[in-house]
């Protein structure tokens, strides 16, 4: 523990100067640089010249990795306090605004934070230290509002804070009044005014969750009508597609169906495909016996647009994909096309459904018609029970690190096993889901698929996003398993990086999956770059449940986050997710069932309410 201290919180006579220094005069920072703290600032730079520098990061880098011989870190040596100084060396008096952003781009995009081949680009984004008042999340607001509006009044690092509300946690805590009030409703399913026993429904789609989510909630309304349901499911290619079978029963296979599926998987990030291949061997599928009342296509989206344009039967296209992901430039706005008339259709034949309010207005921007909107509520997922903890050794589940971090990976489980340290042992376990890792102290991994009965068993969940949606925290919640999710500010410097350096993550924002609208389309942009500032990053993560939902722990650092697991009312915390769920539900299950009902029997849907509470 003392190494990650030493290099987080940096204890040493010229480091506490500069911490104290820096915390009296926050106020200022952004504005200039006090005499006292430029040169402290000064004096420290002189000495850690950027050869210095970079011999201890890769010092550093292979400490915290365990990769190769590791190497000793100078005694003094402490990231943070390096970058503060870089800061305040960059105001310098008189330097005009652009001088200073420059050189304020220089700390996140230059030498100090180098995204290469060695894991050390997380030390400072992947940790947060937890005394430093300065954090490299500060640094980008000035640089942001430095270079995209040189004409403004300069602000300091509170007043941007503030401006994106960054220390204000309650507004994002808690539902609105108004989301409320329409829980409050606890509406009723409508009587279906056609009767069809028993249901066939065929569901076709890529990822598991996406094909299970949609599926159970149609059950669940078909149940609720005395009918019964016979559902087959086919194309299922990730995340691990033998579940599906071995846990719902869902073992149907289709030749063609799922080649056309897996043609899609195969080229989701370079799609090369032609329409008639795609369309071929849809059509091939749907001559093997397909039978159906009903159909619903889940993903990728240009598949059920074809599969849309080849039967007549009524069809729900469930989103929780880019529209043109996974499709040809030369072809996107032929698929936005046909995905507009699906949503201007009078709903006797087809819905197109969102599965969380961000790609709701994505789709809006997109196509200029908003799409029902519905939350997951993960009905496949409690099948085999909820909450129901270990107790005599309780376990924190760590999501996949090597999603979001990559290279980064090992440096974060090493400190994550630093600060883990400062827990009782016999507490909690911290356990690293996609790590094949013997338990060591309080930190293991576990690399083997697992049902969803031992999923119940975590004591609670910490989280790292990687992408807007994820259906792995849905189906956490509604387990009622307790979630840790990283804060809105230090999220977005996460985003921010992944954006800049990687070409993963995030991809249901990301320009290059979904920058495309029609002409006439409603004005405005709706996805990520590189040059996103935090500000554009965060009013489009606000729109995710990571957010919105209540009862969700945030943490600011892993200091925090070992804090919060100690001081956390699991039970309680738990007792309160589930219940928002349950309320919740009802609602989504009456936009579903007059959306069916209004299917089955030909007739005209009325409207209904389009949210995802």
């Amino acid at each position: 523990m003392d190494f990650v201290r030493q290099f987080l919180d940096c204890e040493g006579q010229d480091w506490d100067e500069l911490k104290e220094l820096t915390r009296k005069n926050l106020d200022q920072a952004g504005l200039q640089a006090p005499g006292p703290v430029l040169a402290l600032a000064r004096r420290l730079l002189r000495r850690w010249t950027p050869l210095a520098l970079l011999r201890n990061r890769q010092a550093l880098s292979s400490r915290l990795a365990r990769t190769g011989p590791v190497e000793d870190v100078e005694d003094d040596f402490c990231l943070y306090g390096i970058m503060t100084a870089h800061f305040w060396r960059c105001f310098d008096d008189g330097t005009p605004s652009w001088a200073i952003a420059r050189c304020l781009k220089r700390i996140t995009n230059g030498p100090l934070l180098n995204m290469d081949t060695r894991p050390d680009w997380g030390v400072l984004e992947f940790s947060q230290s937890s005394s430093w008042p300065l954090q490299l999340l500060d640094v980008r607001l000035v640089q942001d509002h430095l270079s995209t509006c040189s004409l403004c009044p300069r602000l300091a690092v509170p007043a941007l804070r503030r401006r994106l509300r960054l220390e204000d946690a309650a507004a994002f805590a808690s539902a609105s009044p108004a989301v409320r009030r329409q829980l409050a409703a606890r509406p009723t399913q409508p009587a279906w005014t056609a009767q069809v026993a028993p249901v066939r429904l065929v569901v076709i789609g890529s990822h598991m969750g996406s094909n299970m989510e949609p599926l159970a909630m149609v059950e669940a309304c078909v149940k609720a009508q005395g009918l019964e349901l016979e559902a087959t499911v086919l194309g299922t290619a990730y995340p691990f597609p033998d579940i599906i079978c071995e846990s719902f029963g869902h073992c149907s296979k289709n030749a063609f169906i799922d080649e056309a599926v897996r043609l899609l998987v195969r080229q989701m990030y370079r799609p090369s495909w032609e329409p008639a291949k795609l369309l071929d061997l849809l059509w091939q599928g749907l001559q093997e016996n397909l039978e159906a009342d009903i159909f619903l296509c889940a993903q990728p989206m240009a598949l059920c647009s074809f599969l849309r344009s080849l039967t007549s039967q009524p069809m729900i296209l469930y989103q929780a994909f880019p529209l043109v992901g996974a499709t040809p430039l030369a072809f996107r706005q032929l698929l936005l096309v046909q995905l507009r008339e699906v949503q201007v259709a009078n709903g006797k034949r087809s819905a197109l459904i969102a599965y969380s309010e961000f790609l709701a207005r994505q789709v809006q921007k997109q196509t200029g018609q908003r799409p029902f909107c519905l939350r997951p509520h993960s009905l496949y997922a409690v099948q085999a029970g909820r909450y129901f903890p270990d107790r005599e050794s309780p376990r924190i589940l760590l999501g996949r690190m090597a999603g979001w971090a990559r290279n980064s990976a090992g440096a974060m489980v090493r400190l994550v096993e630093a600060f883990a340290e400062l827990l009782p042992t016999d507490q909690l376990r911290l356990v690293f889901l996609g790590l094949a890792k013997e338990a060591s102290g309080p930190v293991a991994g576990i690399a083997r698929p697992f049902s969803y009965s031992e999923l119940r068993r975590f004591r609670g969940a910490v989280y790292f996003p990687w992408d807007m949606g994820m259906l792995v925290f849905s189906e956490l919640y509604a387990i009622g398993v307790p979630l840790f999710l990283p804060d809105r500010a230090w999220i977005s410097s996460i985003i921010k990086r992944m954006l800049e350096y990687t070409d993963f993550g995030w991809w249901q924002a990301r320009e290059e999956g979904s920058a495309v609208a029609l002409p006439g389309a409603t004005p405005g942009w709706f996805w990520f770059s590189e040059n996103s500032t935090i500000s554009e990053i965060l009013e489009l993560y606000d729109l995710t449940d990571f957010v919105r939902w209540p009862y969700v722990t945030s943490f600011s650092s892993l200091p925090q986050l070992m804090q919060s697991l100690v001081a956390a009312d699991f039970d309680s915390t738990s007792q309160a997710m589930m219940r928002w769920n349950d309320a919740s539900l009802p609602l989504s299950l009456d936009i579903l069932s007059q959306m069916l009902g209004a299917m089955l029997s030909n007739s005209t849907a009325p409207p209904v309410a389009s949210t995802c509470v």
